[in-house]
């Protein structure tokens, strides 16, 4: 039986793919050309590169595989094969951008854009509020800062307390957050950390997981100087592993964090609150 011949409008409408939920372009177009396929045996390659003006034909393959890098003028080729227009077209660009800059700086500008226009479209407000949850990281300070004796639900004590790290309205809608949410609630007229479940990090966007650890890795840099030795405990390890076993290192790391944080939960004379952080990654490549 001949192949139907393969028409644009039947292809998959790339509204019906939440770009918002990625991070990665390549990602994306991979997921892409697999649902237009499956919507069209017919599509194809050398049909992606027609539509979107590319003069090789396997360029999206290329690209998808990580073998090519998009410049400013395929960038608007790609767009225009997509059929990506306002608020996702931005969002691909600056995916686009966050994927392919070395500048760290510029990732996290990239970060940031990519954020907002992700909360300004999220349908489900609850949706945006478990991701501004996490991508803030006061949020979960001021969740613990509720277990000191001495705390105040005054917005300006927490921003003094926090060293003007931020501002006293940050505080207070930090605080409004943190109740919608029920992540604390109020007990002999305290407020105190409940004992709800947080949000699975499978549910949250990786970009707001993505800012909250950058905001995290960001603070322990300024730590480092200016805290005294004897406050904190920087350290680290360079080894040479099998690859093979990461995934058993990372089981023995996520299992000492939770023993760690059980042996720590019940502390009823909390007079501060510290950040614990574990950074695990490979130096070299290769090895699998």
């Amino acid at each position: 039986m001949p192949i139907k011949p393969f028409a644009w409008h039947e292809a998959c409408p790339i509204k019906d793919m939440d770009i918002f939920q990625y991070d990665n372009y390549r990602s994306f177009l991979k997921d892409y050309y697999t649902a237009q396929k499956q919507n069209n045996p017919a599509f194809s390659f050398r049909f992606f590169a027609k539509k979107a003006g590319l003069p090789s034909f396997n360029y999206l393959k290329l690209v998808m595989d990580g073998k090519r890098n998009l410049t400013s003028d395929y960038l608007k080729r790609f767009m225009r094969g997509l059929k990506l227009k306002n608020s996702k077209a931005k969002y691909f660009e600056h995916m686009v951008h966050l994927n392919q800059t070395k500048d760290a700086s510029l990732k996290s500008e990239y970060l940031n854009k990519m954020l907002k226009l992700k909360y300004r479209v999220e349908a489900k407000p609850i949706e945006k509020e478990q991701s501004e949850i996490y991508s803030r990281w006061y949020h979960w300070v001021i969740r613990e800062m509720t277990l000191l004796g001495d705390f105040k639900e005054d917005p300006k004590w927490i921003s003094e307390r926090l060293h003007g790290a931020i501002t006293p309205g940050q505080a207070k809608d930090s605080l409004e957050l943190l109740k919608k949410l029920k992540l604390i609630q109020k007990e002999d007229q305290k407020w105190v950390p409940s004992e709800r479940a947080i949000v699975s990090s499978d549910e949250v966007s990786n970009l707001a997981l993505k800012k909250m650890h950058e905001s995290f890795l960001n603070i322990a840099i300024h730590k480092l100087f200016q805290v005294h030795a004897s406050q904190r405990e920087f350290a680290g390890v360079t080894i040479a592993i099998d690859a093979a076993k990461l995934s058993k290192i990372k089981s023995k790391i996520k299992k000492f964090r939770r023993e760690l944080n059980e042996s720590l939960s019940d502390e009823e004379n909390a007079n501060q609150v510290y950040q614990f952080s574990m950074q695990f990654y490979p130096l070299t490549q290769g090895g699998i």
